[in-house]
């Protein structure tokens, strides 16, 4: 049973934020945006493989067009969560997608960005696209990153989503990026605070660490699928080019029966570590 898919429905975003991973790959010529797929072929794929939760993800995807038809098209088993920065209106979003079939929306903050002319951006807009969403019955969490730069606005970050009633989330700077980062002590601490217990790991990837063989259940009931189709069992074996698993266009398509090894756990992805189970080979404990 499938249980849970990513879907990086575009590589392409109307944002360029230097902490994000695929801006910095983008700029060394990687992970470049392709053409978008039709919503409707993209609506027949997930009809058909029937994920318990389709978790989209981008870049942003409403750069998707009908990405709306396409929700309000899937079959009512499949429940979705959203990632956005949402720099794009959402009125026909609240009118024609239910509640519902809406698991969570992870409103992505992004301080240093304004938008475009077309989809302007700034605090006021994002919150009041926040508690539009939430006042509709979404459940809306706001997410930012901790990138060093920006580390000590998090409190008052922090005090100006919390006032407005709104769940509030850190994330750590992500150790895959191009420009690696190491907290120093002071700043782990710093943040300690703000960060939840499965996103502490974030604070320590860059230290040492003695690598971990595991079994994950990757490709068996969670896939990571690209803007082409391509299916991985998570994001980061995508972008070392490991193990890929097909393509969900193909009809042939098919999970995998057994778990494979995965030697790069100490850096899983939090969009990923989330949905897997993995069982250390060596101590046989599950995570």
């Amino acid at each position: 049973m499938l249980k849970s898919v990513v879907w990086w429905t575009t590589m392409a975003c109307n944002f360029k934020c230097k902490y994000c991973w695929e801006v910095q790959a983008q700029e060394r010529g990687e992970f470049q945006p392709i053409p978008l797929k039709p919503a409707v072929e993209w609506l027949t794929v997930w009809n058909r493989l029937r994920p318990s939760l389709l978790a989209i993800s981008g870049g942003e995807p409403f750069l998707l067009p009908d990405l709306v038809d396409l929700l309000a098209g899937l079959e009512p088993d499949i429940r979705v969560g959203l990632t956005s920065n949402l720099s794009h209106p959402l009125i026909e979003f609240v009118r024609r997608v239910s509640p519902e079939q809406v698991v969570s929306i992870t409103a992505s903050f992004h301080p240093t960005e304004n938008g475009t002319r077309q989809h302007p951006m700034n605090p006021e807009i994002f919150v009041g696209r926040c508690l539009f969403l939430q006042n509709r019955g979404f459940r809306v969490t706001v997410n930012c990153v901790a990138w060093p730069e920006q580390l000590y606005l998090i409190p008052a970050w922090a005090e100006m989503f919390q006032s407005h009633g709104l769940r509030f989330h850190v994330d750590p700077y992500s150790s895959i990026a191009y420009y690696p980062y190491e907290y120093t002590e002071a700043e782990r601490q710093f943040l300690e605070r703000w960060v939840l217990p499965n996103r502490l790991a974030g604070l320590h990837v860059n230290q040492p660490t003695k690598p971990v063989v595991v079994n994950c259940s990757g490709g068996i009931d969670h896939l990571s699928v690209q803007p082409d189709g391509s299916a991985w069992r998570c994001i980061l074996e995508r972008q070392l080019s490991l193990n890929p698993l097909g393509n969900v266009f193909d009809l042939g398509f098919r999970l995998l029966e057994e778990p494979r090894e995965c030697r790069e756990s100490w850096r899983c992805p939090a969009c990923d570590r989330d949905k897997v189970t993995t069982v250390r080979l060596a101590t046989g404990t599950a995570s």
